[in-house]
């Protein structure tokens, strides 16, 4: 009977070695990754910080008393801005629209080329610059549920 006691605690170390050997492993992979995450995180806030830089070059233009035209409303003129919403009069109502969007993506119709042409490129900036946010978020996330299995694994490993 003394001999079975001793192969039951040999199986028990050999299970706690192999455990603790892919304990370490997870946190070295886990390790690993987490660095991955900070560089993406870091090129993410410099894109982030290019993006602002290219929106801030591409300046404001005022957009109150632009003549546009809306495909149901007809002709109408901005009358108000604020932000990034303006208020277009029409000839029977005043509705409310997001700029640049509504200019750049044909909701609004203007006659000025080179003012359609900031809209689509201010446009596109602040698309891409939603997109990178949201990416941004994300791998933020992650950074947190990676750090929650580090430290599980950690207190698993005591």
């Amino acid at each position: 009977m003394g001999l079975d006691l001793e192969e039951e605690g040999t199986e028990v170390k050999t299970t706690t070695k192999t455990r603790t050997k892919r304990t370490k492993e997870l946190l070295e992979e886990n390790a690993k990754r987490m660095e991955e995450l900070k560089v993406e995180h870091e090129n993410l806030k410099k894109e982030i910080e290019a993006l602002d830089a290219e929106a801030s070059g591409l300046g404001d233009k005022d957009a109150i008393n632009l003549k546009i035209s809306h495909e149901k409303f007809g002709a109408g003129t901005i009358v108000k801005q604020d932000g990034k919403y303006i208020e277009v009069e029409f000839s029977d109502v005043v509705k409310k629209f997001v700029l640049p969007g509504a200019i750049a993506d044909g909701y609004l119709k203007i006659d000025d080329e080179n003012l359609l042409d900031y809209f689509k490129k201010r446009n596109e900036v602040h698309n891409r610059s939603l997109k990178t946010h949201l990416a941004l978020r994300s791998n933020e996330f992650a950074m947190e549920r990676l750090q929650d299995d580090i430290d599980k694994l950690n207190e698993k490993a005591k």
